[in-house]
């Protein structure tokens, strides 16, 4: 019988196993080794499915995707990075374009469609290339002296960030590409260059990590948008008679719980605890030692005390009677940004607490708004800043919450490096004429690689207008127009092709990076010959 069951479970496990395999195979897309022509169909066939679902959402006047997730999460968003890690398909393709987005959101935080379509377009009319015959190496190096060529004329065409209205225009673009409204992007705007700019001028090298010293809040509630130099947490008090504002406040940071613990009692077995005087006698034990804890803090000189774990029931009752303010339960990132705001050491009740490890607070307070208690932690001194985000509903929340995202890495490129390019399309629009004039002077087949390489960088433009509701070939010619006459112009959010005056700007680094990153990828996938499937 064991035997039997032994053997049922065993072919149970191999159906799985099966049934598993076959599932990660259709994510693949591929049920055998693909070569030669099938390979050329692959490619174009996926990076065309790839470029047609980022082409939709991409620009202002772009579109939002619902993609729901195999456990049922339902996301609503235009952000390319998102929609290229939920979307359940393994297909090597997609898979480096994915690759492609990691490394433009960790590189730079924006221009992952920018990247992904100009990709997407590059791998599709090399496919077509080879289709004609020529060799995968030829069209690497096109692309290659396409790339080079392109940055050189990026350099040329890129221009200092002389006034406040240029710096803003890049961050509004930035904005605005979520799908904001006009409004909603100008506040976006000088809420993140404010909170940049403090900032940079606290930091000594103006060096600025958004992910250490800028902390996104988003509630439902408002709407509003505010900037608080310091910390705001969504925590409650652990007590509600304990106060709720101190001014130059002293705080301590624990990690641990703060509590009675002890996981070895009477190890000898020396002594029974099943009598009244041995439970009042381990009852007496364990109160003086939670008291003890209470009266470390209390004599440490602590205003405000932040615990990462639970706090014994004795120890708030001390404190609150003390007057001091008490946050336990606490995630450990929120304390380490509070550990740099205020200067506090991270450490244990059982350490010993001296002065140098608290830290100093110019405000703290706490406000219920909402029906929800918020720490406010004041430190103007340090370069921490808080942007706290209210809006009614959630949608409406994720899609300013990726709007002030990508503003504030713009704004971050901007202040390092304030050098930017036309707007609106215009920069790829100009670049796809530039390089179709260079391609006349290229010997050889890499000419043609060259010619699709300006193609390529005009699906940007013609996207924007086909997303804008304008005839795209209208579009273009009426772009050409412009550009015959020297004319600067633009796809304009206001659905037209016009003069980019007010001007509009991008930011030049991210448009090299995204052109660089872009090509590699290409370049990688280009060098494959052959998919095999492992049996």
């Amino acid at each position: 019988m064991s035997t039997l069951m032994a053997q049922q479970r065993s072919m149970h496990e191999l159906d799985s196993m099966a049934a598993l395999r076959q599932s990660v195979r259709n994510r693949i897309g591929i049920t055998g080794d693909v070569e030669e022509d099938e390979l050329l169909y692959h490619l174009e066939q996926a990076s065309r499915d790839i470029k047609d679902l980022f082409a939709s959402s991409f620009g202002p006047c772009g579109l939002n995707k619902i993609i729901i997730s195999p456990t049922d999460d339902i996301y609503m968003t235009s952000d390319g990075k998102t929609i290229i890690e939920e979307i359940d398909v393994l297909h090597p393709v997609v898979t480096s374009l994915k690759e492609l987005a990691r490394s433009m959101d960790r590189a730079c935080g924006d221009g992952t469609k920018t990247a992904v379509i100009l990709a997407a377009s590059l791998i599709e009319n090399a496919a077509r290339l080879a289709g004609y015959g020529l060799h995968p190496t030829t069209i690497i190096k096109g692309y290659q002296l396409a790339l080079n060529k392109a940055y050189e004329i990026l350099e040329y065409e890129s221009i200092q960030a002389v006034s406040e209205e240029d710096l803003n225009s890049v961050i509004e673009n930035a904005s605005l590409s979520k799908g904001v409204e006009y409004r909603q992007a100008r506040i976006i705007t000088e809420l993140v260059l404010r909170t940049l700019t403090n900032l940079k001028s606290m930091d000594d090298d103006g060096h600025i990590d958004l992910n250490e010293y800028v902390k996104v809040l988003k509630k439902v509630g408002g709407p509003s948008m505010e900037c608080i130099s310091g910390i705001v947490l969504d925590e409650t008090p652990a007590r509600d008679d304990m106060p709720r504002h101190f001014k130059d406040a002293r705080v301590l940071i624990l990690n641990y719980n703060v509590k009675f613990e002890s996981k070895i009692i009477n190890s000898q077995h020396n002594i029974r605890i099943d009598g009244f005087d041995n439970s009042m006698l381990l009852s007496r034990e364990q109160t003086r030692a939670v008291k003890s804890l209470a009266k470390k803090i209390i004599d440490s000189g602590a205003d405000v005390v932040l615990c990462e774990g639970s706090v014994d029931g004795s120890v708030e009752d001390s404190l609150a009677k003390q007057g001091i303010l008490l946050f336990n339960k606490l995630k450990m990132k929120d304390l380490e940004m509070i550990s740099k705001a205020t200067g506090a050491s991270i450490i244990s009740i059982k350490d010993n607490i001296t002065h140098e490890d608290l830290g100093f607070a110019a405000e703290v307070n706490v406000e219920k708004k909402c029906n929800e208690y918020f720490l406010f932690l004041s430190a103007s001194k340090q370069p921490i800043s808080t942007i706290l985000i209210w809006e009614p509903f959630r949608y409406g929340l994720e899609k300013i919450e990726e709007a002030v995202d990508d503003a504030l890495n713009n704004a971050a490129f901007m202040l390092k490096n304030p050098l930017v390019v036309k707007g609106g399309g215009d920069i790829e629009f100009v670049l796809a004429q530039m390089l179709r004039r260079y391609a006349s002077t290229v010997e050889g087949k890499e000419q043609l690689a060259v010619i699709a390489y300006a193609d390529s960088l005009e699906e940007i433009p013609r996207i924007l207008s086909r997303n804008a509701g304008l005839n795209e070939t209208d579009a273009m010619i009426k772009m050409l127009s412009y550009y015959n006459r020297g004319i600067d112009c633009r796809i304009d959010r206001s659905r037209k092709v016009s003069e980019n005056s007010p001007p509009v700007y991008d930011s030049s680094s991210m448009k090299k990076l995204s052109i660089i990153a872009a090509t590699e990828a290409v370049s990688s996938v280009l060098r494959v010959d052959k998919i095999l499937l492992k049996k």
